[in-house]
């Protein structure tokens, strides 16, 4: 499997941060894939728990593995990504994993997404910007399996038919089970400081003007722990009005609303920088939901409603009505 991949450079990005714990489980699952022929790059962001200890440990081992050093300072979740990409992307990259600190990758994860992308870039062409994700297993510190699908336990589906509606109001990507190629890296990269997440940024920039896939297998095991709750919640959960998870998301979702409209505008503007081929319905969407910035509340409800923009299932989809509602014009951020 090594010698299929061996002309092309694939590069994984791993963000770390405090992730000393589990992170040197995670780099070991990535030594141990079937393709080995890849570079990971690792960036840590400040760690104070002895993280870069267990980083250069293997680094001095594995010459695949590098630690970056700058002087950058804290950049956080998003710009520790943001670097990783723009380091990629000038090393000439051709087709890059994401990576977090505590999970653990399945041997074949590499080999069947890499696989699998190449055959869409032989259906649609190798300058398309596309993106493989997969499914994950939520499972507990010690690894012990909770639910053998990440996506279910969220209440997520992959969106095959009209993703781009989905994704301009809510993410259904996970960036650590993601692979995309260097036509999508070219023009995602850089990325936007004031983008939500990383992998929602990437997923964005693959339904508008490329193509998004998904393997519905568990290729992450996604470990739950004290310091990531909130990213593995179960859905009933979620949509409890009583529970903490939906206090959360009340709190947080005039940020991710008004967010994902900044998307919009920001990908319009990228796409029109760069001159990217782009479909006309494509650019409608991201034009007209991106002025959503300056409209009032009802008509910014009309907006979304004759855009036909939605989001999965009807808590999420009444959660997105009501901050559209009760939010003043104006507060998109800029």
């Amino acid at each position: 499997m090594t010698r299929l991949f061996d002309a092309v450079h694939i590069a994984i990005l791993l963000g770390t941060y405090n992730g000393g714990r589990f992170v040197g489980e995670q780099i070991q699952s990535i030594q141990g894939q079937t393709v080995s022929t890849w570079k990971l790059l690792i960036r840590d962001d400040g760690s104070q728990d002895g993280t870069m200890e267990v980083i250069a440990d293997f680094s001095r081992r594995d010459e695949r593995i590098r630690c970056i050093g700058d002087r950058l300072g804290r950049l956080g979740v998003v710009g520790n990504f943001g670097e990783l990409m723009r380091i990629a992307h000038a090393e000439g990259a051709d087709y890059i994993f994401f990576s977090d600190q505590d999970d653990v990758w399945v041997s074949n994860k590499i080999a069947n997404q890499l696989t699998y992308l190449k055959e869409m870039e032989s259906q649609h062409g190798q300058k398309t910007p596309i993106l493989v994700y997969s499914d994950l297993e939520v499972v507990t510190q010690q690894l012990e399996g909770t639910h053998p699908s990440f996506m279910s336990y969220q209440g997520l589906t992959h969106e095959s038919r009209d993703p781009l509606r989905v994704l301009l109001t809510q993410n259904f990507v996970t960036g650590c089970a993601t692979v995309i190629n260097r036509p999508l890296l070219e023009l995602a990269n850089p990325l936007p400081a004031d983008v939500i997440m990383h992998d929602w940024w990437l997923a964005l920039c693959a339904a508008a003007c490329g193509r998004i896939e998904y393997l519905p297998h568990a290729l992450v095991r996604y470990r739950q722990h004290g310091a990531n709750q909130i990213g593995a919640e179960g859905f009933f959960t979620m949509v409890n009005p009583l529970s903490e998870a939906s206090e959360r998301r009340l709190g947080r979702s005039g940020y991710y609303v008004f967010g994902s409209i900044r998307h919009a505008a920001l990908l319009g503007e990228r796409v029109a920088s760069l001159n990217i081929p782009c479909s006309a319905e494509a650019l409608w969407l991201l034009k007209r939901f991106a002025a959503c910035a300056y409209e009032g509340r009802f008509r910014r409800l009309w907006t979304v409603f004759q855009l036909r923009l939605r989001r999965q299932g009807l808590f999420r989809q009444l959660l997105l009505y009501w901050r559209l509602l009760v939010s003043p014009s104006g507060a998109v951020p800029h």
